[in-house]
């Protein structure tokens, strides 16, 4: 796979969805899917909530962290927008846009609109540093938290994938494989987590 940012997603392939139009449309072409295939996720978790914490309670995250840490907190709004991404994309099955529903229930989500299981590794999954220290302060869950600013691509060459977004410094990684069955995981070590639906809000106390 080229990496230009010319390449494109072929119309004939390749499926962008979001959970709106998965949970909004029964008509919705369902992927070309085959259990072996990678799973890439492009962007950091946790980019939506961390902004929207960063608006509401500046104040508190500047009397704990540095200026420059707080500046780049809202410097994440520069990497929220996924649109820009989709046009370095070519040789996808299946490209789900993370929305409020969190990462954790975007990847059930997609798994269960393939009609295919998952399993992915948990430390693979990208997410910036500040997401994560934001994320201490106010005691969330950034995997369940709204995670717009984050693409999940599931295609045959995942390790091609990454290197098409990481050479120009976007953050990417492979994080997992379709599997033959319906089991939804997400593995941390020994640990083993079954994806489910979002069913609260992560910030709703919040925000």
């Amino acid at each position: 796979m080229g990496k230009n940012i010319g390449n494109y997603i072929s119309e004939d392939t390749t499926i962008v969805v979001s959970s709106y139009c998965i949970k909004n449309n029964d008509e919705l072409e369902r992927p070309a899917v085959s259990s072996g295939m990678d799973i890439v996720m492009v962007g950091s978790i946790g980019i939506g909530a961390t902004l929207a914490l960063a608006s509401k309670y500046e104040h508190v995250l500047r009397e704990k962290f540095s200026s420059s840490f707080v500046d780049d907190v809202f410097a994440l709004e520069k990497v929220a927008d996924t649109d820009k991404y989709l046009g370095m994309i070519q040789d996808a099955a299946l490209v789900y846009k993370v929305g409020s529903e969190g990462t954790f229930a975007g990847l059930y989500e997609t798994s269960k609109f393939m009609n295919k299981g998952i399993e992915v590794k948990i430390p693979d999954i990208p997410v910036w540093q500040e997401v994560v220290e934001v994320a201490e302060v106010f005691d969330a869950n950034p995997y369940k938290a709204d995670g717009t600013g984050a693409l999940i691509i599931v295609c045959n060459s995942g390790a091609d994938m990454v290197k098409c977004f990481t050479d120009e410094g976007i953050l990417a990684s492979l994080i997992g494989k379709v599997t033959d069955n319906n089991d939804k995981i997400a593995r941390n070590g020994d640990e083993v987590r079954y994806l489910e639906p979002t069913r609260v809000e992560e910030l709703a106390n919040l925000l």
